[in-house]
């Protein structure tokens, strides 16, 4: 009997594995009653969705600014199909 092999993953960028953390670090999560139906929902930094009934708060209550497109190293960069 043989064992299943393991792919092998690529090595992360060490820059990009930091900042990783670093925005998951600075991430809480929180709890809540929907603003409707009253079930406990859980959402990041005081930004919810209710999985029962679709209610959601505005973003602007939530407990911590957003990061703004300049923020976000993805958005920059160009999808190859264009």
């Amino acid at each position: 009997m043989s064992r299943p092999r393991k792919r092998v993953q690529p090595v992360p960028d060490p820059e990009r594995a930091a900042a990783a953390a670093a925005f998951l670090a600075g991430q809480e999560i929180t709890r809540t009653q929907c603003g409707r139906c009253g079930s406990e929902v859980a959402g990041v930094n005081g930004r919810y969705a209710c999985g029962v009934c679709g209610w959601i708060n505005h973003w602007s209550e939530g407990h911590k600014a957003l990061p703004t497109a300049a923020d976000d190293e993805s958005a920059l960069e160009m999808p190859e199909s264009f």
